[in-house]
């Protein structure tokens, strides 16, 4: 009986062997790909203790910088970064990871961003992709008027006074302000958004609060202030929803197409306002925080440029009429600012924005998708039959140091973008994955640039700006990738 057991227990240890060793490690199709480390073949807490010690991303990049465009970073997961992945992974519509659910929820309901299934995710897409669309953004009266009044009479007045006064700015607080006031105008109504460019003393309050809800899970953070922040502005754009002239702003744009679509899909009524408002926080977190630490590093650059700052003041000064700050602005004028469109069609402007987008993506951590479950399994980069259900990525830190497409990459370069040939311009685009790529890439990419060229116009066509303080601008190695001092101080000078 003794030896029965002994026989049973060696068999299930040499199976146990061959499942968590020698399986992964030798025999399965992922076994091919070059590994981060033996260890990272058979476990996951190699990879698992990066990504704690926040060091996930810079890893990953010189572990493809050693052995190319493919690596496994444990037993089912896999790196890839070449423009041929991106066409096959993002592309080619792989489901998103469940890593998503455990970070991105709000009010225990998921959203767009976080819904795994892609059918679903395209059919709630399309109920409100066209308000985010080029054609709509620059036809948009609400986000003309939006524009104007943010513009013209509360984020260029706290700059003027503070080059009048000699005064630094902490740039990076204030472009959070804006893009934040931006963003929720827009969803809201102008009336029922946030007033951060005035209010400093509550915007610090928030990003405080914010600060300790991203870190948090769905569950331990529900019912936080965030989210009844969130709330309060719903109800209000609920109230104004469907006035042909809201009592003050502007209409709450994507809040009323979101809402109406979900009763016309007969959701149920009690469900209606926390699926919406799930929604519309994603937006507006999103919206505020990566396009601010964008035009962080956008500054930073070009407060050590001066002749590039005049370079870029001659291309904005042919705009029609120029981002000028008009001080005495009556508050029917809606015409103080140029069309998007044009502002859009400045090569030089375009550049820079594109080359800080591809440096300092504001979001360069791995994009985890799923191999989907097919006959034969999928090929990637030459590597065939890899199973359905591995976890693999690319990320835009790496992706936007290729070498061979991006020369000197490490090096703020915004001639790259005017220079190429359109072969290497081509090659550049699909490279390109600051908003991610495919139909997941983020729905409000086109209304971030707009709204960051716009600030740099205003700052640029009215004023010069150097360097007061800028200690720690290395990036955080995190999904939203801050500047770890937290800060940018510029001195402004009058043109």
């Amino acid at each position: 009986m003794f030896a029965i057991v002994v026989i049973t227990l060696f068999i299930a240890f040499l199976a146990m062997v061959y499942k968590y060793i020698l399986e992964p490690a030798f025999i399965s199709p992922l076994a091919k790909i070059p590994s981060a480390s033996f260890w990272s073949s058979i476990s996951s807490q190699w990879i698992s203790r990066k990504r704690e010690a926040k060091q996930e991303i810079r890893t990953i990049y010189a572990l493809h910088q050693k052995h190319g465009s493919v690596v496994r970073l444990g037993p089912n997961e896999i790196s890839v970064n070449s423009p041929d992945a991106l066409r096959t992974i993002y592309h080619g519509g792989y489901e998103k990871h469940s890593w998503y659910s455990g970070m991105f929820v709000n009010y225990g309901i998921r959203n767009l961003f976080t819904s795994l299934d892609r059918h679903s995710h395209t059919a709630q897409k399309r109920w409100i992709a066209n308000l985010y669309s080029k054609s709509y953004l620059y036809n948009s009266p609400d986000l003309r008027k939006i524009t104007n009044d943010l513009i013209q009479r509360k984020f260029l007045p706290i700059i003027d006074l503070a080059a009048h006064n000699s005064h630094p700015i902490d740039m990076f607080d204030l472009v959070q302000a804006l893009n934040m006031d931006l963003t929720t105008a827009y969803l809201f109504g102008s009336g029922n958004g946030s007033t951060f460019l005035q209010d400093v003393s509550y915007r610090r309050h928030w990003f405080a609060q914010y600060a300790v809800f991203f870190s948090q899970s769905p569950q331990v953070r529900a019912d936080c202030e965030i989210e009844q922040w969130c709330m309060r502005m719903c109800e209000a754009a609920e109230l104004t929803m469907g006035s042909e002239k809201p009592p003050t702003g502007t209409q709450p744009v994507v809040y009323s197409k979101m809402f109406r679509c979900l009763q016309m899909k007969g959701a149920d009524p009690r469900q209606i306002s926390r699926r919406v408002a799930s929604e519309m926080l994603d937006h507006t977190i999103a919206g505020y925080e990566t396009s601010a630490i964008t035009l962080t590093y956008l500054m930073y650059h070009m407060s050590q440029r001066p002749s590039l700052q005049k370079q870029l003041r001659e291309e904005l000064l042919t705009l029609d009429p120029p981002v000028r700050y008009r001080p005495a602005m009556s508050g029917d004028d809606e015409d103080a600012l140029p069309a998007l469109r044009v502002v859009d069609a400045l090569p030089l402007l375009d550049a820079l924005l594109q080359e800080t987008l591809r440096l300092h993506s504001a979001a360069p951590a791995p994009q985890p998708r799923v191999t989907p479950e097919a006959p034969g399994g999928t090929s990637i980069e030459g590597y065939a039959n890899i199973p359905g259900g591995v976890r693999v990525s690319s990320n835009a830190y790496t992706m936007h140091r290729i070498e061979e497409i991006f020369p000197r990459p490490e090096v703020w370069l915004p001639k790259r973008w005017l220079n190429a040939d359109q072969k290497s311009l081509e090659q550049m685009r699909k490279c390109f994955f600051a908003f991610s790529a495919g139909p997941r890439m983020c729905l409000g990419s086109n209304f971030a640039i707009q709204g960051m060229k716009l600030a740099i116009a205003a700052i640029y066509t009215n004023y010069v700006t150097s360097i007061a303080e800028d200690s720690n601008m290395e990036q955080a190695d995190s999904f939203a990738a801050r500047p770890i001092g937290n800060k940018l101080v510029l001195r402004f000078q009058t043109v």
